[in-house]
């Protein structure tokens, strides 16, 4: 008697199917999609002194178009991989895309800064779910040369952060800050269309469970304390003194229910056990500092050169594309050459590095020299900032990488907890920088002050390198 053949079961559920298509339109696909995304950061920091000129906004209000986007982020990135293992990664980056792309709408029309806001954390939300979605689709499409393709779709970010402030320039003086925005809706409706049509459904693994309650609970101990600095900001009439204790509180019980919440559940937002190690929390603290320096502090500087030099939105844009360039290729050189250095020395020397930037940039020197030579301001304010991206560049590789050798197992919960002290960093420094600039003589001298202050604090920073964990050299 013959056996009768069973087909092979198939390794794709009944509600997903298979990648088919050829994985270079889907690298393709996603990686023009990221990169839309990844550049609207940059080119609404140049479009800053436009949209507040236009909009009549109050300038402790203009800090909020950059931190709400950052807050919305946090937000996305908190769930949207477990939201992409339960309903698929196509289905997540898809809506993702499309929820920023009507964002972008709401954003190009907003007929005040409050509107504005609202639709920037909207737009975070929707851009924030694109990152894990889409290396998840990436890696399914390249099972074979997986790490190179993640690899290579990762470096997109910076490459959009070289050239989002340049288009963005040129796009506020050609057309004016709302096309920084609208130009997005088209392109979203094309790749929400591509998405659905080319790309495959991807597989559905097993849900996880969502810290949705600590999430929720992150995102408003952050919202209540930059409203707290944004209130301390207002001048005409001053501060409201119940206002300020009442943020205060508010932001203080959120963290205090953030901390229970996050001992309590099983698969935290974030593992905060980690940072009873006191290496884990002091990489992560000088991880907020750089956040703060280099997220926040520097993100201002187009407004500052707009306004205290006189410079077009153009101008601005092509001065901060150098500084990311130089932050990219000095990352790859500082982590080819990590097992000679450690992580110590390369810390150390970026924090320096980026504190003496922000402090030349506190001169507000005009056409510098040295006896009968001297430099135009635009040359002068790039080479500071291409200077401030070397010594991002070379803090990179070693700041991510702390404390991972030592607990291999935690790499995830360690990576997940040093980015977002990092985005929380920067959302305080943009803060304190408009905050500084709202309540001083003048904006240039309140946002020179600022500079300083930020430099201080990378310099202070560098006490905490000694007790980050190192990787000994030569290994």
């Amino acid at each position: 008697m013959t056996e009768e053949v069973q087909p092979a079961e198939s390794p794709w559920s009944e509600e997903s199917t298979p990648p088919t298509g050829s994985p270079y339109v889907t690298f393709g696909l996603l990686s023009v999609s990221l990169l839309v995304y990844v550049m609207q950061f940059g080119m609404v920091s140049v479009a800053l002194e436009d949209l507040i000129d236009d909009l009549a906004a109050p300038f402790r209000w203009s800090g909020w178009v950059l931190t709400a986007f950052m807050i919305g982020q946090v937000v996305a990135l908190s769930v949207s991989g477990r939201l992409a293992d339960r309903f698929s990664p196509r289905n997540v980056f898809g809506v993702g895309f499309g929820v920023f792309a009507m964002a972008s709408l709401l954003c190009a029309v907003a007929p005040n800064i409050y509107v504005l806001i609202a639709a920037r954390f909207v737009q975070g939300l929707g851009g924030g779910s694109l990152v894990p979605s889409g290396m998840a689709m990436v890696a399914e499409a390249f099972s074979e040369n997986r790490a190179r393709a993640v690899g290579l779709y990762s470096s997109l970010v910076p490459f959009g952060a070289v050239i989002g402030p340049t288009v963005g320039g040129v796009l506020v003086d050609l057309a004016g800050w709302r096309w920084t925005f609208l130009i997005n809706v088209p392109l979203g409706v094309l790749v929400m269309a591509a998405v659905f049509t080319v790309l495959p459904r991807g597989i559905r693994k097993p849900p996880q469970p969502i810290d949705a309650v600590g999430v929720f609970l992150l995102a408003g101990a952050v919202t209540a304390l930059i409203f707290l600095l944004t209130e301390l900001g207002r001048t005409t009439p001053g501060p409201s003194a119940r206002l300020i204790f009442a943020s205060l509180a508010l932001s203080v019980i959120f963290w205090v229910l953030f901390a229970l919440q996050e001992r309590r559940v099983q698969t935290p937002a974030l593992d905060l056990a980690l940072l009873a190690r006191r290496d884990i929390l002091a990489s992560n603290v000088t991880a907020f500092v750089v956040g703060m320096a280099w997220i926040g502090v520097f993100s201002m500087v187009p407004l500052y050169v707009q306004e205290v030099y006189d410079m077009s939105a153009s101008a601005a844009g092509a001065l901060m594309a150098p500084r990311a360039a130089a932050m990219v290729g000095f990352s790859m050189l500082a982590a080819l050459l990590l097992n000679r250095t450690g992580y110590h020395r390369p810390v150390v020397l970026g924090l320096v590095g980026m504190a003496v930037a922000l402090m030349l940039l506190a001169l507000g020197a005009r056409d510098p020299g040295v006896g009968p030579v001297s430099v135009s301001s635009f040359w002068w304010l790039m080479l500071v900032l291409f200077v401030a991206g070397v010594a991002r560049g070379i803090t990179n590789p070693s700041l991510n990488n702390a404390g991972m050798d030592v607990l291999p197992d935690r790499i995830a919960s360690i990576a997940g907890l040093r980015a977002t002290f990092q985005s929380f960093g920067g959302t305080v420094g943009i803060s304190m920088i408009v905050l500084l600039g709202a309540r001083g003589s003048d904006l240039a001298t309140g946002m020179q002050l600022g500079f300083l202050a930020g430099g201080a604090l990378l310099l202070a920073a560098t006490l905490l390198v000694r007790v980050m964990p190192d990787l000994p050299r030569g290994e």
